[in-house]
């Protein structure tokens, strides 16, 4: 996991600003949207716990986290002095006094065509449906406090939501799903202004609500994604020299640069916004470039990972050797799994 000291140096302001004259952060809650990068739940809530490995080196039990341990979004909780993030579809022991978990593995930005079941498997949450959740909470937290008792414990004072810092850390899922659906990257490429577009608007949103803090991640080297190096056809000529593909990359950096340049103009449109734009393509991209002196291993498999692909190869190789005896009527009780 990303230590919060190695992804500050990675922050990106777009204008000079002057460090030593700023106050201490002192945020009260982080009101997060997002996709599994920083889903703390709400996959779970839904579907029910990931299995081993999630979670095993930190909480020692699966924890709704997309990581053996934290995430971005926890360090960045403990960093000013929080609790984690409570999954807002999480209805089990949960406390929103401190912000809210919007995030959901798969999100994207725009609703997509496919269902959670189909090709590509993204959710059915994309960022305007996790805005519309945060919208709902900003009006019913308030009625629900005034009944007192442990209500006011559990959700957030009003004021807390316009000094709340607001993060988002979304989109690489929108440029994943156009390669399930077959498109070239100049096909990708065609439909990130629109993204950037319902992104923005977004923000726009919180920010019409009372919200001046806001955390944005661009989003990490799409090309460098252990599935898309698996299931695409990439010739040697456009990998590079840390076995990335280099025209998923290029879409990738064609995303932040949009999203870099969108960023600029929030600004000019909202001078009482406070705006941090976090370079998490330099941080995941190092930490990619420098595998074999900052991890353990360049690659390793678990047993459990083995144990599926076993399982996959074999019950597979059952199934040829059914259809070429001529029993293809028994293929019925063979257990069929999906990539």
């Amino acid at each position: 996991m990303i230590p919060i000291w190695l992804l500050l140096i990675f922050v990106t302001f777009l204008q000079p600003i002057p460090i030593l004259s700023l106050p201490e952060c002192n945020f009260p809650a982080i009101f997060n949207f997002g996709d599994s990068n920083s889903d703390t739940g709400t996959l779970a809530a839904i579907y029910g716990q990931l299995p081993v490995p999630y979670g095993e080196t930190y909480f020692h039990h699966s924890a709704g986290r997309y990581s053996d341990g934290r995430l971005v979004i926890d360090f960045i909780a403990e960093g000013l002095g929080l609790p984690y993030l409570d999954a807002f579809l999480d209805s089990m022991g949960t406390n929103f006094s401190h912000g809210v978990n919007y995030a959901m593995a798969g999100s994207t930005i725009r609703r997509q065509n496919t269902t959670i079941f189909q090709k590509g498997g993204y959710s059915p949450i994309p960022l305007e449906f996790q805005y519309v959740e945060f919208s709902d909470f900003l009006n019913k937290s308030q009625m629900i406090r005034e009944k007192g008792d442990v209500f006011k414990q559990l959700f957030p004072a009003k004021e807390k939501f316009s000094s709340a810092l607001y993060t988002f850390e979304i989109g690489h899922n929108d440029l994943t799903a156009g390669y399930d659906l077959d498109m070239t990257t100049e096909q990708v490429k065609a439909y990130v202004p629109d993204l950037i577009s319902q992104f923005t608007t977004t923000i726009k949103k919180v920010y019409a609500g009372g919200g001046r803090a806001f955390w944005i991640h661009n989003t990490g080297p799409v090309g460098c994604l252990p599935y898309i190096l698996d299931t695409r056809v990439i010739t040697s000529a456009q990998m590079d020299k840390y076995g990335c593909a280099a025209p998923y990359n290029d879409v990738s950096q064609y995303f932040n640069q949009k999203l870099k340049e969108a960023i600029i103009q929030l600004r000019k449109e909202f001078p009482l916004a406070a705006i941090t734009y976090v370079d998490i393509y330099a941080v995941k991209y190092s930490l990619i470039a420098q595998a074999e002196k900052l991890g353990k291993f360049v690659l390793c498999f678990r047993w459990i990972e083995i144990a599926i692909f076993a399982r996959r190869v074999i019950f597979r190789l059952v199934w040829v050797v059914f259809i070429w005896l001529g029993h293809s009527r028994l293929i019925w009780c063979v257990p069929q799994l999906s990539d």
